[in-house]
């Protein structure tokens, strides 16, 4: 079902220039300090593209023309950190041809210093970087660089609670959206995989352990979390990508790997809330229409409520006040990056 949807939906939202409409924003769990680019978006659509090309899925798009455009615009003066990451990941599943330079390009960026890359886009670049070691070998000379990244990422972890700690962002503090943890628990899973278990496993275990406290009884996983607290920080808005993409993908690498939870049962809980079983009663995965809603938030309000995430986010007496349904709306819309994600997390399994 979820092949089916992101192939069907994916072709009308590709742009005239061939990579794909830039996904919008959601206020207070996505980073507010970055445009959405369509460079990304292409770069997510291409990495899902290519693992359905990996398990033989059949599937509409020029592969190799996508790539091409994604590797031709990272020259770009606004290319992030976490969009060279993604191409690495991607041409990982490639023949490696561009490994070099995308690595020359993030080193330029970086300086070697991720102090300053978000969460969200450090884990990606230790994905890519990780993924590119385990299919190349020596011969790719990613190592450096992946030990500074792997060194960047595990320091984030705050001992008591095992969250990974994001870039200091002005609206929102130290709270970090919680499909940043998914996808740092993604790259500590693939850097075990790869034989550095050693040096994360621990970390791996405490952060999957405490992704698995955070689910509510729902199904759902509040959009934004404490990494210092390691407890939720605001509950909306949820984002469909995180329950039915980037959790279910982490937990299953988490089962992998061998790390100790109940993620499957986690996973099941978390595609229900999708499936109807949230505080709107709402299917947000609509099969016939191959199309899936970009998740529910809470409803704006005017003044100082409207701060990212509304006063139904806010602490309350050391804990979240629960909003009515009748202050929360549905997003309907439909995100290729979402879509590529998807893709991702399902093609041939």
């Amino acid at each position: 079902m979820f092949e089916r949807i992101s192939l069907t939906r994916l072709p009308e939202l590709q742009t005239a220039n061939g990579l794909f409409r830039a996904t919008a924003r959601v206020e207070g769990v996505e980073d507010e300090g970055a445009a959405p680019t369509t460079l990304r978006a292409g770069a997510v659509v291409l990495l899902g593209l290519l693992r359905a090309d990996e398990m033989e899925v059949e599937q509409p798009f020029r592969t190799g023309s996508l790539r091409t455009k994604v590797l031709g615009d990272l020259g770009g003066d606004d290319v992030t950190p976490g969009d060279l990451g993604l191409a690495l990941w991607a041409e990982s599943r490639a023949d490696g041809g561009a490994v070099s330079e995308i690595q020359s390009l993030l080193r330029r960026q970086v300086k070697e210093d991720f102090d300053l890359v978000p969460l969200e886009e450090l884990s990606w670049i230790v994905s890519g970087l990780t993924e590119t070691s385990v299919r190349f070998g020596d011969e790719a000379g990613v190592g450096g660089l992946l030990e500074d990244a792997t060194h960047a990422l595990t320091v984030r972890a705050v001992g008591q609670s095992g969250l990974l700690e994001d870039v200091h962002r002005k609206r929102r503090g130290h709270f970090t959206p919680v499909g940043s943890q998914f996808h740092a628990l993604n790259a500590l899973c693939q850097l075990i995989r790869a034989g550095q278990g050693s040096l994360v496993s621990d970390k791996a275990q405490k952060l999957a352990t405490t992704l698995l406290a955070l689910q509510r009884d729902d199904g759902a996983w509040p959009g934004l979390v404490d990494p210092q607290r390691g407890d939720a920080a605001a509950i909306y808005p949820v984002l469909t990508v995180t329950q039915v993409a980037h959790a279910p993908r982490a937990m299953q690498y988490a089962a992998e790997q061998g790390l100790d939870g109940d993620f499957d049962s986690a996973s099941r809980a978390g595609l229900a809330w999708a499936n109807g079983q949230n505080a709107l009663s709402f299917d947000l995965v609509h099969e016939q229409e191959a199309r899936l809603d970009r998740g529910i938030l809470p409803r704006s309000e005017p003044g100082a409520v409207q701060r990212g995430f509304s006063s139904a986010a806010r602490r309350f007496r050391g804990g979240l006040h629960e909003p009515a349904p009748s202050r929360l709306i549905l997003d309907p819309a439909v995100s290729s990056e979402d879509l590529g994600w998807v893709l991702e997390a399902w093609a041939g399994r």
